[in-house]
């Protein structure tokens, strides 16, 4: 179970992770660490860029059973350990050279409890119900992959 909603069009998602605070914030920004768990099971990343410095960019692409995406964003804050802050957006048909689409705000605040992190999310704002709900089964998603991961060694 997990603690999903829709206030003003913006998706907040908070999660306890069995793994230090360093830990969660390094799966985040370090580049082979990102790759193995961000997307939902089913999604394929064919590229993954991780500049996380302020103003540092970010980018992905990858493919499902729909097809191919892009996705990039820039950060915007870079606390170490307790927070990250950066835009995203998908670029039409996985393609950089496209403009790209809605511009939302991805804040991921970590809260150390002991050797257990609580992360929290809040993504937004989404222009409808729809990118809403994708953003949330993709996050869950991801989440789910970001908890096996961290059961490993890094």
């Amino acid at each position: 179970m997990h603690d999903a909603r829709l206030d003003n069009n913006t998706l907040h998602l908070s999660r306890i992770f069995d793994a230090p605070r360093e830990r969660v914030f390094d799966a985040w920004v370090n580049r082979d660490q990102f790759v193995r768990w961000m997307c939902p099971p089913g999604v394929e990343i064919t590229l993954c860029e991780v500049d996380a410095r302020r103003g540092g960019a970010w980018r992905i692409d990858g493919r499902n059973e729909q097809g191919v995406f892009a996705s990039s964003g820039v950060y915007l804050e870079v606390a170490r350990p307790e927070r990250l802050v950066f835009t995203w957006a998908h670029h039409a048909d996985g393609d950089y050279s496209r403009t790209r689409g809605h511009e939302t705000t991805v804040r991921v605040e970590l809260r150390a409890l002991g050797e257990r992190t609580e992360l929290t999310l809040i993504h937004g704002p989404f222009t409808d119900a729809e990118d809403f709900a994708c953003h949330d089964e993709g996050w869950v998603g991801s989440f789910d992959k970001l908890i096996a991961f961290l059961g490993r060694a890094a």
